[in-house]
């Protein structure tokens, strides 16, 4: 983690509100990107500007709870995922009886109990992986960055990132299959 995120974690645990001011300015829009991605485009930008500035409430009144030495984005982005959860968890379901809904043709209950487990088994070989691999692997598929900004912030090369990319597909794809995933 950056010395700059760790001073402004530990000033704003000690109730500095000028250190969340200039913790909305350097992260809003990383926020709304996380919220945006992570929200696949369900909610309308006024909607992500909302939820933007519920996430950096929620930091002020969890302030306390911070580990400074973890980083602001990390705690950041888990908050924002949290809340587009939470937003799609409280919106109003589109038939108010279960039965006037109409499932896909092809939507299947088993299927989608399978991609679940292997969701969770994915997660699980996540955490064999470097903290470099995880990350990279992280930003490009999770936070939807491209291989030109995750090189630019890792300070790596591009070419080093596409690389790590691709070894760490196959680590996870040898992870999948040998817990019985082997169709990915």
């Amino acid at each position: 983690m950056k010395p700059m995120e760790q001073r402004l974690a530990e000033r704003l645990q000690k109730d500095d509100t000028a250190a969340l001011e200039k913790i909305i300015d350097g992260f809003s829009s990383y926020v709304c990107t996380v919220i945006r991605n992570f929200s696949r485009g369900a909610f309308p930008e006024q909607d992500i500007d909302e939820l933007c500035s519920d996430v950096f409430y929620n930091l002020w009144k969890n302030r306390e709870n911070i580990d400074a030495k973890l980083g602001l984005k990390a705690y950041l982005s888990a908050i924002a995922r949290n809340a587009v959860k939470n937003r799609f968890r409280t919106q109003k379901p589109p038939a108010d009886d279960i039965s006037d809904l109409e499932l896909a043709d092809d939507f299947s209950i088993e299927e989608a109990a399978e991609r679940r487990e292997m969701m969770n088994t994915l997660c699980e070989g996540l955490q064999t992986l470097s903290d470099t691999e995880r990350e990279i692997f992280l930003r490009f598929y999770f936070y939807g960055e491209k291989s030109s900004e995750i090189a630019t912030k890792t300070g790596a090369a591009e070419s080093s990132v596409r690389s790590k990319l691709s070894r760490t597909r196959t680590k996870l794809r040898e992870y999948l299959t040998k817990r019985g995933f082997d169709y990915v």
